[in-house]
């Protein structure tokens, strides 16, 4: 199994904010007219911030950790009516970023997973059986997004745990408020049944800054302490 990364930010630090304008986002931010540049330089004001936003601690909802997503249990992806186009007689569709995203340490511009609408839900294959201690979620700040606002961040969400892959109803772990003024990450203790094994986390987003089409999803980060019995055998290391 791959090591568990201990991050520094959930957004990947300044340099994964600086260093990782994807071709996805690149599209994204031509769209609405911003030059890929003209990101960078924002994202260069945004170092001390980002350094700011730091979270230290191991985060096992991590894809390079091994965590993943239920696809069957998560809400679909969001596809822009206006972004298909014909080749011929050929309709093409765009490339859509799956919730897989949410799972990976990239804050870059766009580089988000979005669900139609402002509910929706993922279910996440933790790397390590632990108690949950607190989550994080990311999003990027309105200084950084090529709209100059972000309406789409997500605001009020719950998170549950589960041990089994099957359960309905898993533990409630606590609501709280993503605050769209505040820092890029955002770490939430967890206040409610935390103290059972934990082997799967719900993210269920119940409204958002005021996007009507659309909520956006960074980053999701789940921390806590492994449990006994725990499979996981990669050893801990300090992470970019």
């Amino acid at each position: 199994m791959a090591p568990l990364h201990w991050t520094k930010s959930a957004c990947g630090g300044a340099s994964g904010a600086l260093g990782k304008l994807v071709p996805w986002a690149a599209l994204f931010l031509l769209v609405f007219g911003v030059a890929p540049w003209s990101v960078q330089k924002m994202l260069k004001e945004q170092v001390d911030r980002v350094d700011e936003d730091g979270v230290r601690r191991p985060d096992y909802a991590l894809q390079s950790a091994g965590a993943r997503i239920l696809h069957a249990r998560t809400s679909r992806s969001y596809r822009h009516p206006g972004g298909s186009y014909f080749l011929g007689p050929i309709k093409v569709f765009p490339f859509v970023k799956s919730a897989d995203a949410i799972l990976q340490p990239d804050c870059s511009p766009g580089s988000c997973w979005p669900f139609p609408g402002r509910q929706g839900e993922a279910v996440v294959k933790l790397a390590a059986g632990i108690i949950p201690t607190a989550v994080t979620i990311d999003h990027i700040s309105k200084n950084i997004s090529p709209t100059g606002e972000i309406s789409s961040a997500p605001k009020e969400f719950a998170v549950y745990g589960f041990k089994e892959a099957g359960e309905e109803d898993g533990a409630f772990l606590g609501q709280f408020v993503y605050d769209a003024e505040g820092n890029m990450a955002q770490t939430f203790e967890l206040k409610g049944n935390s103290s059972r094994m934990t082997n799967y986390a719900k993210l269920e987003v119940l409204s958002n800054w005021g996007n009507p089409k659309y909520t956006c999803v960074y980053r999701f980060g789940v921390h806590g302490d492994l449990g006994h019995g725990s499979a996981f055998c990669g050893r801990i290391r300090l992470g970019e």
